[in-house]
């Protein structure tokens, strides 16, 4: 019943929020991605956790626990050794040819 009476009063909330942004950011997404290599798309993805805890910090004020924290350290560590190793391995290809 709960459930009912919070879409019921939620429904153009809920519209927006499931056609709308979701879809054109996908649709974004999947144009952009063209255009992108899959490695580079790979990181974009990787970090969106950390993208929006950041947000949720900057906008509503919301704070991550220690344990949080420490996943959004790691990702995004890996993301930057991952650009890191992609870099590096195309500074080399290119230097070989």
């Amino acid at each position: 019943e709960v459930l009912m009476t919070t879409l019921s009063s939620n429904f153009y909330e809920l519209l927006y929020l499931s056609a709308i942004t979701t879809t054109l950011a996908n649709w974004i997404q999947t144009k952009a991605q063209r255009h992108v290599t899959a490695e580079r798309a790979s990181i974009i993805y990787a970090m969106d956790p950390v993208w929006g805890s950041m947000w949720a910090y900057g906008l509503l004020g919301e704070t991550l626990s220690r344990e949080g924290m420490l996943g959004a350290i790691i990702i995004a560590v890996a993301a930057v050794i991952n650009g890191i190793l992609d870099f590096t391995t195309r500074r080399i290809k290119n230097e070989s040819q």
